[in-house]
């Protein structure tokens, strides 16, 4: 016992033994460096790696590693004694210098404002418009946005003054958390989320320098003066992060590494990867102690407490042991009940529970949640993080990362959310349906304090989907293209991009396989198809990788050829047929085919449709000439000439979205009967002005947008447009004057790309997404309803609403209704108009007023033109009303400043 006990010494009291220490001289030993990190680990790893690389070329026998780690992991492997140094912030290094021994070497030195300075303060800001706010005092029971609880320079410097002020954290202030970067925390004070605000001085500095705020955009609340300091001021000034020693360190190498810091050049690459301008002697942390008690105080351990507190445990012990005797029966029969009652509750949840507190941090995880951990996290560990630093979450559609702050903003307006989202960690991926709630049911803007997420494993359901998907664009017998997704497949090319992407010339050929009829009767189906399968994969590699090839019919090939690929496919093709032998029934067949040749020229104007008929035109013609040849389709004069007025209508159209000559009107969609009537919601229409000025219905080109696939770049540039009239018309809160209702064609529902740049626009804008409400009808969600169901839970999550337009006038269906789920369903017009005089048409529309309202979703008659007309809405109970009754169209433009100066005034 007594030779253990040295060693036990040398574990309690830090540093390493004797042993230990020798070897550090007589091998290469790996020195492990732990780096706190706020940006990404990558990131991280890039800045300091320099620095590992210096000090392992200037140390002999050593090799420095760097370990990036987040907030809550540095604590963990300092406890579990995985780093021999550490970069930390500094309330984090007053608190494990006392639990653990750290010992600081060096305080790093960063340049700030022109100046080198090992300090940094915060300051407290309000908006300057916000003028009823004088000083600290003036924000008792108001929201104070800061980074995290346990930030330093975001929110404990802050708060320290507001305690000098008199001001009680807990119960005069309500925290608003926004994360990381603290640009987070400026946005917040912008946008009126909060009414002030904690940063770092230099934070605001930089943010004011690069142009993202004016100036005067922000006031400093307890302005501080601290000379030398080039930073407007709120609070006291703190030391810089140290690099500091763990017990894990010898002395003698923890002095080598402090004196290469210190003497680190300024201009070297380790200070220029790290964005410092040098190391200092470690500063005097201890000021900090009394911040480290106050914020992060650490629960007192057993052996302390008992320590102080002996005189309890035999006391304690009786009474715990006669209770315990007196209540051992009930008790036993209590835990059963309970622990069978939990257990039946837990075993019946099949997918992924979660409760979060306020700030999005682990309560709870059922069995099923633990199971999508990653595996090097065990169920204790993950309690009290936030929900992203332990689920590695991803949004399905897009390539951004979840935002667990975006999805608390959303709750505080609303009850529940729903995502479709990508479980990162792990192989293989898992994708999830994740919908988050509410636990309580405060609302009305209110940030939620608990919240329930359940995530629904859907990984199988997806791929099952997908495989269903390719089997039907795919051939069963020879996996090509069938001939719908061909069609689609050559739509897509000959469909118009971008200005600067013009469509290329190519080549077009239908393939029948001559006498193929012959080979079935004579021989078998079988040997039919096997000669249909072998072909199709002769076909692949003859031709260039990538090449769209379907089958068309039972022995019928298409082939799309770009220019780009080269000439005299179709010949190289012919021969190539020729020269393929086909063995079956211990006999080898020769092989020939009649093709069908459509060149198409370059610039596009064509329908794909339209030129695979041709192209099946010219087959048959080479057919009847006795096959074994090819013939090139012809255009006539006719044809080329109608094609060729298209395509100039499609320049035109093209001239018109690059040259802005479309002119958005609106609207107003107005509010009657019960509804709400706080915002003015208004319906995006679309003009066009000529090379005059003068402006008439774009319908013409419009159809011709639908005919060649062109409509969703007029829908982009609807969006684009009237998200920037929603800026240009603000008002002085930054709110926007109305709400837009935007028309969705039936090609955009298919257009991938679309959320993306909707949330980018909104973004660039910085407009709030509910301001916007896309239109979809009715025919075009029929026509396209898988798509039109993916695209509103899409929109749902960017935050945008959904309105279900001209209903009642297709193949009218609740049960449709039901599955699309719309916020806002506009009643056709045709039947609005009949309201008077067909009762047929009155029930329709009460009927579809009353399942929309079961739904939740809104109403709006449409085409209101009499008195009478809105007369019977409103006794029906329709939220609001469309028509040249109430408002006649005008410009965007003219009607937001309107209503910009209405409520301005």
């Amino acid at each position: 016992m007594l030779l253990v006990l040295p060693f036990v010494l040398a574990f309690l009291l830090g540093g390493p033994s004797p042993a230990q220490a020798q070897s550090w001289a007589g091998e290469d030993r790996l020195v492990t460096i732990g780096v706190l990190t706020i940006t990404s680990k990558e990131e991280a790893q890039a800045r300091w790696n320099p620095t590992a690389d210096y000090l392992s070329d200037r140390i002999d026998g050593v090799r420095f590693e760097i370990r990036p780690l987040y907030l809550q992991e540095v604590a963990r492997a300092v406890r579990q004694d995985e780093l021999h140094f550490v970069h930390l912030q500094p309330l984090q290094f007053v608190q494990l210098r006392a639990e653990h021994g750290l010992k600081a070497l060096a305080t790093r030195v960063i340049e700030s404002g022109g100046r080198p300075t090992d300090r940094f303060g915060s300051v407290i800001v309000r908006l300057s418009s916000r003028e009823e706010i004088h000083d600290l005092s003036d924000l008792k029971g108001s929201i104070v946005a800061g980074v995290a609880p346990n930030a330093l320079g975001a929110w404990i410097l802050g708060m320290e003054e507001f305690e000098r002020t008199g001001l009680s954290i807990d119960e005069d202030i309500l925290p608003l958390y926004v994360g990381l970067p603290m640009d987070n925390v400026l946005g917040s004070v912008a946008a009126g989320r909060a009414d002030a605000g904690v940063v770092r001085a230099d934070v605001l500095t930089r943010a004011i320098e690069a142009g993202r705020y004016a100036p005067d955009t922000f006031t400093v609340l307890n302005p501080v003066s601290e000379p030398g300091y080039p930073h407007a001021l709120s609070t006291r000034l703190v030391p810089q992060w140290p690099l500091a020693a763990t017990s894990k360190a010898p002395v003698e190498l923890r002095e080598q590494v402090r004196d290469l810091l210190l003497a680190m050049p300024a201009d070297s690459a380790p200070i220029r990867a790290a964005g410092l301008t040098g190391w200092t002697q470690a500063v005097d942390y201890g000021d900090l102690q009394a911040l480290a008690d106050r914020w992060l105080t650490p629960p007192v351990g057993v052996v302390e407490w008992l320590r102080a507190h002996w005189w309890v445990v035999p006391v304690g012990l009786s009474l715990v042991l006669a209770l315990l005797l007196g209540q051992q029966s009930r008790a036993r029969v209590l835990l059963s009940r309970r622990e069978r009652a939990h257990r039946a509750a837990l075993t019946a949840m099949h997918d992924a529970v979660i409760t979060l507190d306020g700030e999005g941090r682990i309560q709870f995880l059922n069995p099923s949640a633990e199971r999508l951990l990653p595996e090097d996290v065990e169920p204790e560990q993950a309690k009290g993080q936030r929900l992203t630093d332990v689920y590695a979450l991803m949004m399905r559609h897009d390539t951004e990362n979840f935002s667990l702050a975006g999805m608390l903003d959303q709750l505080a307006s609303r009850q529940w959310v729903e995502y479709a989202v990508i479980l990162a960690h792990g192989y293989p991926r898992r994708v999830l349906n994740l919908t988050a709630a509410r636990m309580d049911n405060a609302g009305g803007g209110t940030q939620p304090r608990r919240l329930v997420v359940s995530m629904m494993d859907i990984t199988e359901l997806d791929e099952t989907s997908r495989q269903l998907a390719y089997r039907a664009a795919h051939d069963e017998l020879t996996g090509l293209l069938t001939r719908r997704h061909f069609i689609d497949a050559i739509d897509e090319r000959l469909r118009f991009k971008r200005p600067d992407q013009p469509i290329e010339g190519a080549t077009l050929l239908w393939l029948d396989i001559d006498h193929f009829r012959l080979l079935n009767e004579g021989g078998s189906h079988r040997m039919g198809d096997e000669l249909v399968r072998r072909l199709a994969g002769y076909l692949r590699v003859v031709l260039p990788p990538n090449t769209p090839i379907g089958r068309l019919g039972g022995d019928e090939f298409g082939i799309y050829l770009p220019t780009s690929a080269g000439e005299g496919w179709p010949e190289r093709i012919l021969e190539a047929i020729r020269d393929f032998r086909f063995d079956g029934n211990g006999r080898t067949l020769r092989t020939s085919a009649s093709i069908g040749v459509r060149h198409l020229a370059p610039g596009g104007g064509y329908n794909a449709a339209t030129v695979i008929e041709e192209a099946e035109s010219a087959c048959m013609t080479a057919q009847n000439l006795g096959g074994n040849r090819l013939v090139v389709f012809e255009e006539s004069g006719s044809e080329r000439s109608l094609r060729q007025t298209d395509l100039a209508e499609l320049n035109r159209l093209k001239e018109a979205v690059e040259q802005d000559r479309f002119v958005l009107h609106a609207q107003e969609i107005r509010s009657i009967g019960a509804a709400e009537n706080t915002h003015t919601r208004l319906e995006v229409l679309l003009r066009l002005a000529d090379e005059y000025g003068n402006l008439g219905s774009p319908a013409p080109l419009i159809e011709l947008a639908e005919r060649f696939n062109y409509m969703p770049q007029v829908d982009r540039w609807v969006v684009r447009r009237a998200i920037e009239e929603l800026t240009t018309y603000r008002r002085d809160d930054d709110t926007p004057p109305a709400r837009l209702m935007i028309n969705l064609s039936g090609q955009s529902m298919s257009d991938g790309e679309l959320i993306g740049f909707v949330r980018e626009e909104l973004q660039r804008n910085e407009i709030d997404p509910t301001c916007l409400c896309f239109e979809i009808t009715e025919t075009a969600a029929i026509s396209n309803f898988d798509q039109a169901v993916e695209l509103i839970a899409s929109l749902r999550e960017v935050g945008c609403q959904v309105a279900l337009d001209d209903f009642g006038g297709g193949l009218i269906s609740f049960e449709f209704l039901r599955h699309l789920k719309p916020d806002i369903v506009k009643i056709d017009g045709k039947l609005v108009r009949d309201l008077e005089d067909d009762r047929v048409a009155a029930v329709i529309v009460e009927s579809i007023h009353d399942v929309a309202r079961v739904m939740g979703a809104r109403t709006v008659g449409e085409w209101v033109e009499t008195t009478a007309t809105l007369g019977q809405l409103e006794l029906i109970g329709v939220d609001f009303a469309q028509g040249y009754l109430l408002h006649r169209p005008e410009p965007l433009a003219e009607r937001l400043a309107l209503e910009r100066s209405t409520l301005t005034d």
